[in-house]
């Protein structure tokens, strides 16, 4: 990893080289998860006009698989190493993928309802639960301890990346969105040549690249972290 400028905007470069270098590699892997996890969901809830009736596909399926695609994404940030079978390794860890990934969301859903800043700190804290629960196969509550204890001292480095994300998921356009009321969520579809555009660029570009910039963050923190820990206390991978 380069070692100039701050962390954030290494891993952000760092994480544009390794897309690059392995975009042949990492296309077909964002292509399955798409056709595995998402347009799936999107059929079910088209099918039935309603969003609720598709989340047990998107925790139940698309948890795992989301699982296994930062696995993927640690692999190339580890050692270039890739693998397509890294996609469905999160349902060897099941009920853990599928349990963190749900009170992930809940947490960080419930800290920007009560106010945004605990909503920011402990999206921050525990963003590599969902990565350590399968890499390093820590269960649910060793996951998020796992994720805060090689996150402590690096929000504010973290933040820039998380606030990119964020920004991402809210302001680019896409060719899905949800109409109606929080019980009933209506399935909306825009393919204007802009969102259509827009929801390439997303998929196949800046979330793959975000997604690098993620793992190489999680692979820095977590050998700083087996540095300065007894080895007795740091959990096995």
């Amino acid at each position: 990893m380069s070692s100039y400028g701050p962390p954030a905007f290494v891993w952000m470069k760092d994480g544009w080289d390794a897309c690059l270098d392995n975009l042949h590699r990492i296309f077909p892997a964002v292509l399955a998860f798409q056709a595995l996890a998402v347009l799936p969901a999107i059929l079910i809830w088209k099918h039935f006009g309603n969003r609720w009736y598709a989340m047990p596909w998107e925790l139940l399926v698309g948890a795992p698989l989301s699982a296994g695609m930062n696995l993927f994404f640690v692999h190339i940030a580890r050692d270039g190493r890739t693998d397509y079978g890294d996609i469905f390794r999160g349902f060897s860890v099941f009920p853990a993928a599928v349990a963190v990934s749900f009170l992930y969301g809940l947490i960080v859903t419930g800290g920007l309802l009560l106010l945004v800043l605990p909503g920011v700190i402990w999206g921050l804290a525990f963003v590599f639960a969902q990565y350590s629960v399968l890499d390093r196969k820590t269960g649910v509550r060793g996951s998020f301890r796992y994720s805060s204890a090689i996150t402590q001292g690096f929000k504010e480095r973290l933040f820039p990346l998380g606030m990119l994300w964020a920004a991402l998921e809210v302001m680019t356009p896409g060719i899905i969105s949800a109409e109606g009321t929080v019980l009933h969520m209506r399935l909306a579809m825009d393919f204007r040549p802009w969102a259509v555009t827009a929801f390439v660029l997303k998929t196949l570009v800046f979330m793959p690249w975000l997604n690098m910039a993620f793992a190489l963050a999680y692979v820095s923190l977590a050998k700083r972290h087996e540095r300065e820990t007894p080895p007795d206390t740091v959990s096995a991978p």
